[in-house]
């Protein structure tokens, strides 16, 4: 683990330069005339706070950057370490996050399939809807104290 002295050092100027990579694809033309003040309030911090950052200036507290993280749409651990107000190391502390998966569609399942045929598509449509009240019909029992029918 490194004692933090190098990564430090590098602080302002590397937020500056995450800060500068990641606001064009976040939406904001740095350059462009009142783009500034616009990351600013959607930072909610100063203008004059986010002129010292871009021009390389002290490092806000680690509180104060959450809100630029989250305007820039990207994560807050993330802008930390590259920032240089934590070492990456810190980073195998936290603990990761569940995997969710994201709900499939019936038409995205028929794809994944092959089913390319109309009448068929439909079918999966209709099937998968089925299961999904079915699903939704025993989570209710459940909460109601009931029991799911089988069969």
């Amino acid at each position: 683990m490194s004692n933090g002295a190098p990564f430090m050092d590098a602080g302002p100027a590397a937020l500056a330069a995450y800060v500068r990579r990641y606001a064009p694809a976040a939406g904001y033309d740095l350059d462009a005339y009142g783009e500034q003040s616009r990351l600013a309030r959607a930072a909610d911090m100063g203008t004059d706070v986010l002129a010292r950052i871009l021009n390389g200036g002290r490092l806000p507290k680690p509180a104060a950057l959450w809100p630029l993280a989250e305007a820039l749409g990207r994560p807050y651990l993330e802008l930390l370490v590259e920032s240089g107000t934590i070492p990456a190391e810190a980073l195998a502390h936290v603990p990761s996050p569940p995997v969710a998966s994201k709900p499939i569609t019936a038409d995205a399942l028929a794809d994944q399939w092959g089913v390319t045929d109309e009448a068929d598509r439909e079918y999966v449509r209709d099937s998968l809807e089925r299961l999904r009240a079915l699903t939704r019909r025993s989570a209710s029992g459940r909460e109601g104290g009931g029991h799911a029918a089988s069969g």
